[in-house]
């Protein structure tokens, strides 16, 4: 059974925390953990379905009205279900996305308001029963923001530190030897020096232009670990603060 239709707070609290403790180990240094991504790819659950709705939560909440007493509970629990669901789906290949968990955590508030307001009408419509469950649908997204902000330690992220000897590398690597400094325990990193050296320069220019952007053991991989790190530093930033004024509020 799926996030989606499964709706007990143990669980959703059980997703946040793994979700947030994924992120921090990584953030904090852990490489064996749960791998993240801050460049979203083709799984985008932020990006806009055709030209109205991001995603089915998107249009459930704006979609969603007062009707009658079953027709806006209805809507409430499809709110709630298709919010799990898009957490799932995020979850689905074991990779965080800080882009999707961000785009997560801000849609939380969004869901709050919207059952708040069914709340507020099946009160208004007599239904005690109908609006103590949608208490607890909101009590589940609290938990959510909840659990996930515990878990995601920012306290002691990586400082982020450019080596400024690194620069001299910067014009060794026309010659590949930035990969002897970057990587030295890898043969691969004296197989191109002597490989560029060897030839009349022609090695050298293909080197530079192809293979050393997108390598990631010469200056190049080491300043795109800098600047990866920066993005990732600023986004759990970002996201710690939006839960922690969040959670203040309830």
């Amino acid at each position: 059974m799926g996030l989606g239709k499964t709706f007990t707070n143990s669980i959703v609290r059980e997703i946040g925390r793994n979700y947030g403790k994924a992120a921090s180990n990584y953030l904090l240094g852990d490489k064996h953990s749960t791998p993240i991504r801050v460049i979203r790819g083709n799984k985008d659950v932020s990006r806009k379905r055709g030209r109205v709705y991001h995603n089915d939560y998107d249009k459930a909440l704006q979609k969603f009205e007062i009707k009658g007493a079953q027709a806006t509970f209805s809507q409430v629990l499809n709110i709630h279900s298709e919010y799990f669901a898009l957490v799932e789906e995020v979850n689905a290949d074991n990779v965080i996305d800080l882009n999707e968990m961000s785009f997560l955590v801000q849609e939380v508030p969004k869901g709050i308001s919207v059952l708040e307001r069914a709340k507020s009408a099946l009160l208004d419509l007599s239904k005690q029963d109908f609006a103590d469950k949608t208490q607890e649908k909101i009590d589940t997204f609290k938990e959510f923001m909840k659990s996930l902000d515990k878990a995601l330690d920012i306290t002691k992220l990586p400082e982020v530190k450019f080596d400024q000897f690194a620069i001299l590398f910067l014009f060794l690597s026309f010659i590949a030897l930035d990969r002897v400094y970057f990587s030295p325990k890898k043969a691969i990193s004296y197989f191109f020096p002597l490989l560029c050296c060897g030839t009349v320069g022609l090695f050298s220019i293909i080197y530079l232009l192809f293979l050393n952007p997108s390598s990631p053991d010469g200056y190049w991989g080491y300043r795109s670990s800098i600047q990866l790190q920066k993005t990732n530093n600023k986004l759990a930033i970002a996201i710690k603060e939006f839960t922690t004024q969040q959670i203040a509020k309830y």
